[in-house]
Parts: C-alpha cells; sequence; structure tokens
C-alpha cells in the first residue's frame, strides 16, 4: 500500500522548501550584491501554471537597479521556467516595477509599455546603458 502524506505533512514540506529558496536567495545577495544584501528584505511565490517564482522587493531599489547575472543563473538553476522580480516600493501612479525574466526593468502597468528586442520597456528605458549594464539572456 502507498503512504501518502498527510496534508499536514506536506504543508511542512513546502514551508521548508520555501525556507531553502529563502536563504539560497539571501546568500546569493550576500555573495554578489553585497550592498544590497545589507537591507534586503523579501518574500516569494511561485506559479504551479508556468513554472515561476516571483520574487517581491519590500525594499526599495530604484530604477534602473536589476540583479545581477550571477543572481538570476543561480535562481534559474533551480529548475523554473520562468522569473518575476516585482519592485513593491518603488511605485509610480498606482503600479510597481517589474522585470520578467531577462526583460529590462518597467513599470507593471502594461500600458506604459513599449516593445523593443530586449521585450517590453517604458519611457525610463535607455537601451544604450542598460545593454552596457544588463543585457542579459538566459
Amino acid at each position: 500500500m502507498e503512504n501518502k502524506k498527510t496534508v499536514a505533512e506536506r504543508l511542512h514540506d513546502s514551508y521548508r522548501v520555501q525556507m531553502e529558496v529563502d536563504e539560497l536567495i539571501s546568500d546569493l545577495f550576500e555573495k554578489y550584491e553585497p550592498e544590497i544584501y545589507e537591507s534586503l528584505d523579501f518574500s516569494i511565490g511561485s506559479d504551479y501554471y508556468d513554472n515561476s517564482i516571483e520574487i517581491y522587493f519590500k525594499i526599495s531599489l530604484p530604477y534602473p537597479y536589476e540583479p545581477c547575472n550571477e543572481i538570476r543563473k543561480a535562481i534559474y538553476d533551480l529548475g523554473f521556467s520562468s522569473v518575476y522580480w516585482n519592485f513593491k516600493e518603488d511605485k509610480f501612479k498606482n503600479t510597481y516595477d517589474e522585470i520578467r525574466d531577462y526583460e529590462p526593468r518597467h513599470y507593471k502597468d502594461f500600458s506604459t509599455w513599449k516593445a523593443c528586442s530586449h521585450g517590453f520597456v517604458d519611457s525610463r528605458f535607455d537601451k544604450e546603458e542598460w545593454s552596457k549594464k544588463y543585457n542579459f539572456s538566459k
């Protein structure tokens, strides 16, 4: 007979995994972006339908900041298909900033988006500056 876990056991397992991911993200910032790590505060979520993780920063990280490539690659290496970075403290007209996968950072409000070769951007986007600093890919 199959030994199935109870709902309580599965819930406890999910919290353990979430703690492991939280610790990994913290460790990555400590190693690669220590200036951010000092005040780092975030939470995570995930979506089964697109195998994604969402990272919600609870501190202000003003535009044009984006996480370095080493941090991004390590998170993809956990097996996620998509990574969404949400900058909840950096708001503009009832919306906040986001990064979808390797697109440049932009307002979450899609009505402000403009398509470009790197994905969607908003009016703040400086292609030359971004290409020098953040032009990453999976």
